[in-house]
């Protein structure tokens, strides 16, 4: 299980937290279940090095209070400078080692498809799983071996063999589907734009008529003028 190491804070208002970031520091709070908000500061630089790794797991951490011992939580929020991106606040939650939550699990798929060998493309359409469970039954990812996988085949939920947790989506929830050459070949013709075309605006066609009209009525006046003149 992953670890951070973390200490009380006892630092409050702007600047002096703007002071802790500046010297490396990242302010946190851990709370749970109407226990009281523990404040805490952690190395910022350690806390970048434990989402990495992370990466591809659920964000479950163990953390390591000084004097306090230690306690699992989930990385439930991180806030970060929009324009540096650098840390500026973490929220732990607290989780009892007998209560269900629920969080999203990464999906990591194993193998090659036999229907991607056969010329067909794999979609992965859920690259996270929402899963109700203990705490100390979720797992870190949820691994799906695609090698037979067949061309216009799909993975399910249902088709997940995880007894101890929970899904929250509907069993016939698609996670990952071989598409077909001619479902292939559909989906780029409805992506090509079509060639425009353009109508002639039918003001434009009346005008010409009135025109015309018109035009019709001044030949027929200048005939009978010369009639007259004969």
């Amino acid at each position: 299980m992953a670890q951070i190491k973390a200490s009380i804070r006892t630092e409050t208002g702007k600047s002096k937290i703007r002071k802790l970031r500046r010297a490396g520091i990242l302010p946190a709070v851990m709370y749970g279940h109407g226990d009281p908000s523990v404040m805490l500061s952690l190395s910022a630089h350690e806390f970048m090095m434990l989402l990495k790794e992370l990466k591809g797991h659920a964000p479950i951490v163990d953390v390591v209070i000084d004097g306090q011992g230690t306690t699992r939580c989930v990385i439930k929020t991180i806030q970060r400078n929009p324009i540096d991106g650098s840390f500026l606040h973490v929220d732990f939650q607290k989780v009892h080692l007998h209560e269900k939550i629920t969080m999203n699990v990464p999906v990591i798929l194993h193998g090659t498809a036999e229907g991607v060998k056969q010329g067909g493309m794999l979609e992965l359409l859920l690259r996270e799983i929402p899963v109700r469970a203990t705490i100390d039954r979720i797992p870190e990812h949820i691994d799906i071996d695609i090698t037979h996988l067949k061309m216009g085949h799909s993975i399910h939920i249902s088709d997940l063999k995880y007894p101890e947790i929970e899904f929250a989506l509907p069993p016939e929830s698609a996670i990952v589907t071989i598409l077909t050459p001619r479902k292939l070949a559909a989906a780029a013709e409805a992506t090509t734009p079509q060639p425009e075309t353009t109508a002639e605006p039918e003001v434009i066609k009346e005008k010409k008529k009135e025109e015309a009209g018109s035009e019709e009525g001044k030949t027929e006046a200048e005939a009978k003028k010369k009639e007259e003149k004969k």
